[in-house]
């Protein structure tokens, strides 16, 4: 990065409410400014980008683990989708999964010892796995016909929110442990998808396309309470909460941006091909 666009970016952080705490946080992303996707990981400021992994396939779906000294992705480096961890620097990589069909889509439990995950070695739409964060134990919580995506579990274990296919539009929807019923949280007339839960887990941010464009709305984690956080009409993927209330991070047209919903004010952090920012605090 040059100086030219270190200042511009600190001038338009310094512009965010709470900049300073974005500088306490730190970013994985994947990106394809190398030719490929790989994992990267910034500063909350956008300084001092990293690259994690180096190879000739795809590297992608970083999910912090809740301590933040590791990081689990899916990879196809071994001719088949798979999910890896390795430390927060890129040192330590671990090949959790090695059976037949797709793994993808990791996150962690809340209490760090588990890993969510999809996979379509028992069925080919997928269902919903967890396994112990060495990849041993993994066990599936789903068995039914809609294709799945980013299962994320509440902080009281009690519930996965996760993306499903509901007759070919992207529907956000509740899992409920152990019995792995399927709960509806967004209607099926639209697109909704790339679900984000609050730290607190009160809150699920997510993207639709319910108003023409891509824009992040927010719903609270029973799914009432609907609401639209952006209004720019560029379409606008992959929420994550960060450190600083009304503060998140978006991507959009190959960057990423922490937006202050408040006022609208943009920081544009990485805009070389970049995607699937994750914050993390220190």
């Amino acid at each position: 990065m040059n100086c030219r666009m270190i200042l511009a970016t600190a001038a338009a952080c310094a512009a965010l409410a709470g900049c300073a705490r974005e500088r306490e946080g730190v970013i994985a992303f994947q990106s394809n400014r190398d030719g490929n996707f790989e994992i990267y990981t910034m500063e909350g400021s956008g300084s001092a980008p990293k690259r994690l992994t180096e190879n000739q396939s795809n590297d992608i779906a970083p999910a912090w683990s809740p301590d933040g000294t590791r990081i689990a992705f899916a990879s196809d480096r071994d001719g088949t989708w798979d999910i890896y961890t390795m430390r927060a620097d890129g040192s330590d990589l671990r090949q959790l999964t090695k059976s037949a069909g797709a793994n993808t889509a990791p996150s962690w439990t809340p209490s760090g010892d588990r890993i969510l995950f999809i996979s379509t070695r028992d069925a080919v739409n997928g269902d919903v796995y967890a396994m112990n964060a060495d990849g041993s134990g993994a066990a599936r919580l789903t068995a039914d016909s809609l294709v799945k995506d980013t299962p994320l579990m509440t902080p009281d274990g009690k519930t996965v929110i996760v993306t499903v296919n509901t007759k070919g539009r992207f529907t956000l929807a509740a899992i409920q442990l152990p019995a792995g019923t399927l709960r509806p949280l967004t209607p099926p007339d639209h697109d909704s998808f790339a679900p984000a839960l609050s730290p607190s887990g009160a809150e699920i941010m997510f993207v639709s396309d319910r108003d023409g464009s891509l824009q992040i709305y927010a719903m609270d984690t029973d799914g009432t309470r609907q609401r639209r956080l952006t209004t720019d009409g560029v379409d606008e993927r992959s929420p994550s909460y960060t450190a600083t209330p009304g503060v998140i991070l978006v991507a959009k047209k190959g960057g990423i941006s922490l937006l202050a919903l408040e006022t609208g004010k943009e920081s544009v952090l990485s805009f070389r091909g970049d995607y699937a920012p994750a914050w993390h605090t220190r």
